[in-house]
């Protein structure tokens, strides 16, 4: 019994040696399927300033490097934002977004929350909400979102203090 625990627990140190020696970036790179290609950045309205890592990379549409998102050494304070992309604009919400397979292989294609300056959203003539829903309702909405994890706290904070607003 302990001599297939330790052909088992061989075999599985090969294959963790192997991966980290391999030429598609070792452990450090979760999509080495998507090789060199470049991960697109489209945002609705654009000339959205993209973030990754934290640091100002440019503005939509852009094209970025997988290494740029997911780089193999980068330092302590930056962990929360390692594999992440935001996207700020002037007047809109702020999104980020964690790269998964999806996106590092369909790009990102974000419509930015920009109240009233959003081209995509219908005009109306005063501040009353678009929805027949309650405030109570909406704002449950969103608390559900973020336990979810389907937005950011800030994400959550902007659009309750929008609803809020709308009162």
């Amino acid at each position: 019994m302990f001599l297939k625990r330790s052909v088992k627990a061989l075999a599985l140190f090969n294959l963790l040696l192997i991966t980290g020696c391999s030429s598609t970036g070792g452990p450090g790179n979760l999509f080495p399927a998507a090789g060199n290609d470049p991960i697109r950045i489209e945002s609705v309205p654009s000339g959205a300033e993209v973030y990754v890592m934290g640091e100002k990379v440019g503005v939509t549409p852009l094209q970025i490097n997988h290494k740029d998102v997911f780089p193999n050494t980068y330092p302590r304070d930056k962990e929360s934002v390692y594999g992440r992309i935001t996207l700020k604009k002037e007047g809109c919400a702020d999104i980020t977004r964690t790269v998964s397979a999806e996106i590092s292989n369909a790009g990102l294609h974000a419509q930015l929350d920009c109240g009233d300056l959003n081209p995509a959203s219908p005009s109306t003539t005063n501040n009353a909400p678009r929805t027949n829903e309650t405030v109570e309702q909406r704002l449950d909405k969103i608390k559900d979102l973020l336990n979810k994890g389907l937005i950011t706290e800030d994400e959550a904070k902007t659009a309750r203090a929008r609803i809020l607003n709308d009162l």
